[in-house]
């Protein structure tokens, strides 16, 4: 069993149509964990698999930039609600998402796409390493786009995970001062002697972190056997514990990540949960640092 800490990055997306689909495939990938089915010429191909089989939800994270002719296109993208629209005494500036354009079939309008300036409203794609626990609460934030690692799908038997589950530390475990003394990895080793400190009622004197580590061990040990009888990744997943790691990418407009950061690390509406908090505050003082936000 592999024990991760949270982390987040912010993905950069390439200039141009290409650029779009890149992303696409990106976050897409992060689903099943196939990145490394992407190659040069991959991106492409996968976004036209996404429309012909109107699994539209991952076009949303290709970001579409237009800057049309005054009153071109305005009003079409004014009345959507996923689209920012901004204007001037030349131009319109859209700000959308591939998954506005295709299901709305205003294809032609790509004629238009350029780079984003001053007048669009920038959104942001943000990789996230974290829990199912916390991803429960950031996955709230409906007005973002999401993508995230799928355990109906992800088989952690598998050798892509190595063969194990991996969970990604809570605050209050990593706080605990033994917590100095635990490894990246543990073994089943380590269940073992577990289960025999319990059969000798050795575990009276366990501290917190000894029940954390024979928690997640036998929800590994139990997912593994399932697996081995035969049992599907969606029927074996309800053992895996909510700390089990898990990959999400957010994409969202500027006003949007504000509203992130204000319930997730300000707290303006209650104390944000302490795992929301620890990603969130650093990737609230990065977006100042880019000059994303103020």
């Amino acid at each position: 069993m592999k024990i991760l800490n949270p982390s987040f990055e912010i993905w950069q997306q390439e200039n141009g149509l290409a650029g779009v689909y890149k992303l696409i495939e990106q976050a897409g990938r992060v689903c099943y964990k196939s990145e490394k089915n992407t190659t040069e010429t991959s991106a492409k191909p996968f976004v036209e698999r996404m429309i012909a089989s109107q699994h539209t939800a991952m076009l949303e994270h290709g970001t579409i930039y237009l800057t049309a002719p005054k009153d071109t296109i305005y009003d079409k993208y004014n009345y959507n609600r996923f689209s920012i629209v901004a204007t001037d005494d030349k131009n319109d500036y859209v700000t959308t998402n591939l998954r506005v354009i295709v299901e709305n079939k205003w294809l032609d309008d790509l004629k238009y796409i350029s780079n984003p300036t001053k007048n669009h409203e920038m959104r942001i794609t943000v990789h996230f390493t974290t829990q199912v626990a916390i991803t429960r609460e950031f996955n709230r934030h409906r007005a973002n786009s999401m993508a995230e690692q799928s355990t109906r799908y992800c088989n952690y038997t598998k050798d892509k995970f190595g063969s194990e589950i991996s969970v990604n530390v809570p605050k209050w475990i990593k706080d605990d001062s033994d917590f100095d003394h635990v490894p990246s990895q543990v073994d089943m080793e380590l269940f073992k002697q577990l289960c025999n400190e319990i059969a000798t009622e050795k575990d009276k004197s366990w501290h917190a972190i000894n029940n954390w580590l024979f928690a997640n061990l036998a929800a590994e040990f139990s997912y593994m056997n399932l697996i081995a009888m035969g049992k599907k990744p969606q029927e074996a997943r309800v053992v895996l514990p909510l700390d089990t790691n898990t990959e999400l990418v957010h994409t969202a407009f500027l006003k949007d990540w504000k509203h992130f950061f204000d319930l997730r690390a300000i707290g303006t509406t209650g104390e944000p949960h302490p795992d929301a908090k620890a990603i969130a505050m650093p990737l609230n003082e990065e977006f100042k640092k880019l000059g994303l936000i103020k």
